[in-house]
């Protein structure tokens, strides 16, 4: 009797801890990625004093903005950028690109152009849309295919891929004019920190001979940033983002004048974003 007490005792022990199992809330390491399939559109503007990318310095004091709209993962984005080129202020670097992809589930696949405003050598503006190759210094847009993947906000883990297969990515060896199809590789993790601040981490290298080492070795890590952001709700509407950037390029820091002539290892930013809720 004794044996069939503490068996049903026992019973009643498992069964009210699976009861109180199953009532405590699900927590899932990977999200289930729900997004509504309609219509999205999104808005931001960045006041910027260094435009500064993948270990480069493009330019100084500057502002940014960009608009999205999309329906059903895929979407189209328009970036315009209109900036000095450097604190003197002896002329602006107008940038536009233009975006088509499609985001679900964490992964981005898109292609982008980038159009510089720029000048070929006999004077004349670039096509908008100059499909062909150029060398370093000349004239030209640019196109590549980028693919992106976030695991999930409980894992802030991303990776992007990227590389140019469209308009200037060219090199000369022995008098022939020769593509690249330079090409960028960068992990990120980003950390939340106290006070709705955020810690954005990202690792960029290039896997061989590309633009990003000035067309000269292989394989090379181009890029250490960290970004501190802060968030706050200016209004039902909008979201400010003040933000400092600092960037590294451990290439530039072991090799002179790597590009554009001059070495230029350590690169930073503060700035202001605000975003369309």
């Amino acid at each position: 009797m004794k044996r069939l007490y503490i068996i049903v005792l026992t019973c009643l022990m498992v069964s009210m801890s699976l009861s109180a199992y199953e009532r405590k809330p699900k927590e899932y390491w990977l999200p289930d990625y729900k997004q509504k399939v309609g219509l999205m559109y999104g808005f931001n503007f960045d006041v910027i004093s260094n435009y500064i990318w993948r270990g480069f310095y493009v330019g100084g004091l500057g502002f940014q903005t960009e608009a999205t709209v999309g329906y059903g993962g895929l979407y189209m984005n328009m970036w315009w950028n209109i900036d000095a080129t450097d604190w003197k202020f002896k002329a602006l670097n107008p940038e536009v690109d233009v975006t088509l992809g499609f985001s679900r589930w964490g992964l981005n696949i898109y292609f982008i152009h980038m159009y510089y405003f720029d000048h070929y050598q006999d004077g004349k503006m670039s096509r908008y849309f100059d499909f062909d190759n150029h060398g370093s210094g000349e004239g030209g847009t640019t196109s590549e295919w980028r693919i992106s993947y976030r695991v999930s906000d409980n894992l802030p883990l991303s990776i992007l891929l990227c590389t140019r297969t469209f308009g200037r990515d060219g090199y000369y060896k022995n008098g022939e004019l020769k593509r690249a199809y330079s090409s960028y590789i960068e992990l990120g993790y980003d950390f939340k920190l106290p006070y709705d601040l955020c810690l954005v981490t990202r690792l960029g290298m290039t896997p061989w001979t590309s633009f990003y080492t000035g067309f000269q070795g292989t394989f090379a890590v181009c890029n250490i940033t960290a970004k501190l952001t802060w968030s706050y709700e200016l209004s039902s509407h909008w979201v400010v983002s003040p933000f400092a950037h600092l960037m590294l390029n451990p290439y530039d820091l072991s090799h002179d004048a790597a590009i554009n002539g001059k070495s230029n290892p350590v690169l930073w930013n503060i700035g202001c974003s605000f975003r369309l809720k």
